[in-house]
């Protein structure tokens, strides 16, 4: 199966209201579409993370990003500098967010990942709320096989694929002074 088609297949997955594991150019993700709930909600069930602490939501361009978040003069600076890539921008959300994505608060973390893989995911179906494939305080997965290894059945599909940091992206909170959340 060419690497297009398991992106193809991984859309289909998350379309259906599936769970599918990725690779980013920081870290495997673990991720389902912004827009069913129910799979969100069996993320935070498989991670064992607690339902206050927030999802990113990871998008395909700034376009996408403005239709969930309100960003300030400086949050787009910082987003038109950095993105695609390994930052995470907190912002106001937008209603289009669930408030299961985040935590029920009112900001949301969103990030362009600049992966090949994962950024044709995301133009196939959609922003993905997604968060790291692992058990939540435990080291993030950094291959597919670790992945399956960890997490199993528990999730749909996992897409093959190389991260090529290591460690999860910069989080920024442009919402309080870009106060850095994550360094």
């Amino acid at each position: 199966m060419s690497q297009q088609d398991k992106i193809k297949k991984a859309a289909k997955i998350l379309k259906s209201g599936g769970i599918v594991a990725f690779p980013t150019e920081t870290v495997f993700g673990l991720g389902a579409l912004l827009t069913e709930t129910i799979a969100i909600k069996q993320i935070f069930k498989i991670k064992k993370r607690p339902k206050n602490k927030p999802l990113q939501v990871l998008v395909a361009n700034l376009k996408q990003a403005r239709e969930l978040g309100e960003f300030s003069i400086q949050a787009l600076k910082l987003a038109k500098k950095n993105w695609p890539g390994p930052l995470t921008l907190v912002v106001h959300k937008k209603n289009a967010v669930p408030k299961i994505v985040v935590g029920g608060g009112n900001k949301v973390g969103l990030r362009i990942p600049k992966h090949r893989t994962i950024l044709t995911l995301i133009k196939a179906c959609g922003p993905i709320a997604a968060t790291s494939a692992n058990f939540s305080g435990e080291e993030p997965a950094l291959n597919a096989k670790t992945v399956k290894a960890l997490l199993g059945k528990k999730v749909d599909y996992t897409l093959p694929g190389k991260v090529k940091l290591g460690f999860a992206s910069k989080v920024i909170d442009t919402t309080n002074k870009n106060k850095v959340l994550r360094a």
